[in-house]
């Protein structure tokens, strides 16, 4: 099966958690703690992380109803403001999908290139 649009690369539809601003000066944030396990049914409102940013400790709620399926920023780790932390599914039988699909599937289909992998597009032939 081909994956979902906004899919991530798996033969199932999955939902992104991004690292959120939680201040207009934060740039980065560091994942306290997880207050979900991978596996562990999710549901739109409830706290699923605690984040320390430039300012505080803060509950992020999840936005959508699912199954955390992967956990890409662990615990103590910090990501860039807009970053991808973690992965929801709608279907519990997805969660093997994604941990089936690995880490290097999660860090490919982020859209975030690493600068090796953008400077092909930058080295274009000229006309």
């Amino acid at each position: 099966a081909a994956p979902a649009e906004g899919g991530g690369g798996y033969d199932c539809e999955t939902t992104e958690i991004f690292m959120p601003a939680l201040s207009s000066t934060m740039v980065e944030g560091k994942i306290v703690s997880w207050l979900k396990a991978v596996g562990d049914p999710v549901s739109a409102g409830e706290a699923i992380m605690v984040v320390e940013s430039d300012k505080a400790d803060m509950d992020v709620e999840a936005f959508e109803d699912g199954y955390l399926a992967a956990i890409i920023t662990d615990e103590g780790e910090t990501a860039e403001v807009g970053a991808p932390v973690g992965i929801i599914v709608e279907e519990e039988a997805d969660v093997a999908v994604v941990e089936a699909a690995g880490p290097l599937t999660i860090a490919s289909s982020t859209g975030l290139a690493s600068p090796a992998a953008a400077a092909p597009k930058a080295a274009a032939p000229k006309p």
